[in-house]
């Protein structure tokens, strides 16, 4: 009895977000609005951003798997790899909606941008997103 009360309070507990999760989070969803855009606009923006900094994605991949991991404690790579299916489906079902050329105009900067980030760049970047949106996420307590 006393493990299933244990196990019924970690999953009603909410979702919380560290800090770092949160740039992670941030990360991921800048990759795969990249990936759906340069795909869609025909540009080679994700492949060379993917190609130069390979590395710092993969450690936000990986630090969201970890949250994964502590908020559900199974299956984190499962969990992740349909967080992101889905983070693209969302950007495409959003531009799908819109005319290509108008798109890919509007996304132009966008695509630029990317082409410009390097490691520390992103880094940069990713850190000023996560703080203007830290109030959307819940916070773990400890952060």
């Amino acid at each position: 009895v006393l493990l299933l009360v244990s196990v019924t309070v970690a999953n009603a507990a909410p979702q919380c977000y560290r800090y770092d999760e949160i740039k992670a989070d941030q990360a991921v969803r800048y990759q795969a609005k990249l990936m759906v855009l340069s795909d869609s606009c025909g540009s080679d923006s994700y492949t060379l951003f993917v190609r130069r900094n390979a590395r710092t994605l993969s450690q936000y991949q990986q630090q969201m798997v970890e949250h994964f991991r502590r908020v559900d404690g199974r299956r984190a790579e499962a969990v992740f790899d349909r967080f992101i299916t889905r983070l693209a489906n969302e950007v495409s079902l959003r531009i799908g909606r819109q005319p290509l050329a108008s798109v890919c105009s509007n996304a132009a900067g966008f695509l630029a941008q990317a082409l410009d980030f390097g490691r520390d760049g992103f880094k940069r970047y990713v850190a000023a997103q996560a703080a203007a949106a830290r109030e959307s996420y819940p916070v773990c307590a400890a952060d």
